[in-house]
């Protein structure tokens, strides 16, 4: 047994050693979070030091942020680092991973660059939207912009309804510094991946969604007899391998037999149904809308499909759209959210907009429509 005295003598020389230790920790951090937070560190000069920084640095000395008629500048710092002491630590040790990256070439060739320059500019944008566009607004205050001084006074009444509305500087201005990125690219991933799944079908789910518009025919082997849009729900009901048999549920509009629409009142586009298949969905009751007086039909309807084109994963195939409307829409202005408008409203607004989203093929301009109108303002009040 050791002796109380001597336990004292330990226990002194424990704690002397802590002190020590915590001393020398203490000493160090301090020293390294003056490093970090030196001046040097932020600079221009030092954040383009590295070789990968030549596109963006080349891409900065052509915008408005290096160069204007006020001769006021930004550098990397204003728009990359946080003022404050407390955040600028947590951006410097964020920032240890792209000496790691620079260590294992990981941007090292112009193609592995313009590669990861969507997920880059991405990374960025998503960190400005949920921190407000902080960086630009402290060079960029709310209260002093003078709208009506705007060149295009449409522009300065657009940029006051937007900050009125919530909106945050990144929103309407990517692409301002540096090139903006081929956003296609994201979407058309999604969709390579959607179409690997889908090109090697093993069908086991009870619910399942064309990832494009597929036909529909009377039995196994049988004629066609309607077309299905992608992204509509159908329910198996009997899975033979390559054949499904499968129950659409859905809404028409009295004296239009044509067309399954998903919801009533809404021209959510399902099923185009052949002539010779109109008579086939079934009744299953009657109602008259009071806002419009139409009257329509709850039905369902049972056909025949193959296998192909099958998705599985309703949030994967969401994913997909999200991407394809924020790449369509969001690379002239913010992309205006589905809650915006009405379901019925996307048609038109859709048809406006036709002619800046001429890089979508007629299968992508359908899913983006139905992708926006099942998240319209009045579809989402709806669900709720």
């Amino acid at each position: 047994m050791v002796p109380i005295q001597q336990r004292h003598v330990n226990l002194k020389e424990y704690a002397k050693t802590g002190l020590w230790v915590g001393g020398a920790i203490t000493l160090i951090a301090v020293l390294l979070s003056g490093v970090a937070l030196s001046p040097a560190l932020s600079s221009t000069t030092f954040c383009v030091s590295c070789h990968e920084m030549e596109s963006p640095f080349a891409e900065y000395r052509a915008s408005v942020h290096f160069k204007s008629a006020t001769g006021v500048r930004a550098e990397c710092s204003s728009c990359h680092i946080p003022q404050s002491i407390g955040l600028k630590l947590v951006a410097k040790v964020d920032a240890l991973r792209h000496v790691y990256g620079h260590l294992m070439g990981s941007l090292d060739t112009d193609e592995k660059y313009e590669g990861a320059r969507l997920r880059m500019a991405e990374r960025v944008w998503s960190k400005m939207e949920a921190n407000d566009s902080r960086e630009c607004r402290v060079c960029h205050k709310e209260d002093a912009f003078s709208f009506e001084s705007f060149r295009n006074h449409s522009e300065g009444q657009r940029m006051a309804q937007g900050l009125e509305e919530g909106d945050t500087c990144i929103d309407c201005h990517k692409g301002l510094v540096h090139t903006m990125p081929d956003r296609k690219t994201g979407y058309k991933k999604l969709l390579a991946e959607l179409e690997a799944v889908s090109a090697d079908p093993d069908i086991d789910a009870d619910v399942i969604y064309p990832l494009q518009t597929v036909v529909s025919y009377t039995g196994r082997e049988g004629e066609r007899e309607a077309r299905i849009l992608a992204a509509t729900p159908l329910i198996v009901l009997d899975n033979t391998g390559k054949w499904l048999r499968v129950r659409v549920e859905g809404w028409q509009q009295d004296n239009i037999d044509a067309m399954i629409y998903e919801l009533q009142g809404k021209r959510i586009f399902a099923v185009a149904l052949d002539k010779k298949a109109r008579g086939k969905p079934f009744v299953h009751s009657t109602m008259l809308d009071p806002d419009t007086e139409q009257t329509w039909h709850q039905v369902s309807y049972e056909t025949w499909v193959t296998n192909e084109h099958m998705v599985e994963d309703k949030a994967a195939l969401w994913s997909y759209g999200a991407q394809l409307h924020g790449a369509s829409c969001g690379s002239c202005h913010k992309a205006v959210p589905g809650g915006h408008f009405l379901a019925n409203q996307w048609i038109g607004v859709m048809k406006d907009m036709k002619r800046n989203i001429r890089h979508l093929t007629k299968e992508q301009y359908r899913f983006l429509q139905k992708y926006l109108q099942l998240n319209a303002k009045d579809v989402q009040l709806s669900s709720h």
